[in-house]
């Protein structure tokens, strides 16, 4: 099993002594979710220009206070937001060489706001515990396992190595405003046009988490709270859509996040599938 947590935690080296976020500023907060990037060895050939793209973001940065096994935590919070043309289908985005689907078959695409919410002690050293939340506008519901496209809504809490936990159960009701500024962000490799603008994110919830290293028959739980939290981030609209082939290294979100949001849910979907298949 702690093989499997690789999935949840390879960004994060060392888990730190930091209280919270108050000790480093916005800037150095985003330098520190950067080299998470780096350290996990989750980066592209363009990560080392992602803190360029995330400096913009520094004004806009946020802190809220979540509750983690009735403990609170002041955490920063970054969220993205995607929004696809009507119509559009999972299908005839993410070409796999080695799957065709059914004839017809036509998925939207899902599960499109993704939140990251952590503390950091210094701007050259990874996050010291970060919560990984993907969801959707309106109210999601964490399950163990999903049908839809492979990929279910989940959420990933890390703090540092051999501390990690995976969604088992809970609610999220998330709502996504524009900010009508534009953010200049490179787009997805699947858009053949869009936009990025700036957006203000509302999220409030409780989820139950599992630990992802216990081998015990019913793994301990720790329930995560998210209470009215409002924070900022980015909202990418393709306008037009074009095919990619799917891989680990897709391009899945903008560049300075692609890696991180694209790695994180394709293996932790996999855990969750052989967790499930083996009770």
């Amino acid at each position: 099993m702690p093989a499997l947590l690789a999935g949840a935690s390879f960004f994060i080296a060392a888990c730190g002594d930091s209280s919270g976020p108050g000790e480093v500023s916005s800037a150095e907060a985003l330098q520190s979710l950067v080299r998470g990037f780096v350290d996990g060895e989750v980066s592209s050939p363009t990560t080392g220009t992602a803190f360029d793209n995330l400096a913009p973001l520094a004004p806009f940065l946020d802190r809220v206070t979540i509750n983690v096994g009735g403990d609170n935590q002041e955490m920063f919070a970054l969220g993205l937001r995607l929004t696809f043309p009507e119509g559009t289908c999972f299908e005839t985005i993410f070409v796999d060489p080695d799957f065709s689907p059914p004839p017809g078959a036509c998925t939207p695409p899902v599960f499109l706001v993704t939140t990251i919410m952590w503390q950091s002690h210094a701007a050259n050293a990874p996050p010291d515990k970060l919560l990984l939340l993907v969801s959707d506008v309106g109210t999601t519901e964490f399950e163990v396992v999903s049908d839809i496209a492979g990929f279910p809504a989940e959420a990933i809490y890390v703090a540092g190595q051999n501390n990690g936990w995976i969604s088992q159960s809970g609610t999220l009701s998330t709502q996504v405003t524009s900010l009508n500024q534009t953010c200049g962000t490179s787009l997805p490799d699947y858009a053949a046009s869009g936009s990025c603008s700036f957006a203000s994110f509302s999220e409030n919830g409780s989820i139950v988490m599992e630990d992802l290293y216990s081998e015990a028959a019913t793994p301990p739980t720790l329930t995560i709270g998210i209470p009215a939290a409002t924070f900022d981030g980015l909202w990418v609209n393709v306008t037009q859509v074009q095919p990619v082939t799917m891989s680990v290294g897709t391009k899945l979100v903008p560049q300075s996040l692609r890696d991180f949001v694209a790695r994180q849910t394709l293996r932790a979907s996999s855990v969750l599938r052989q967790r499930a298949a083996g009770r």
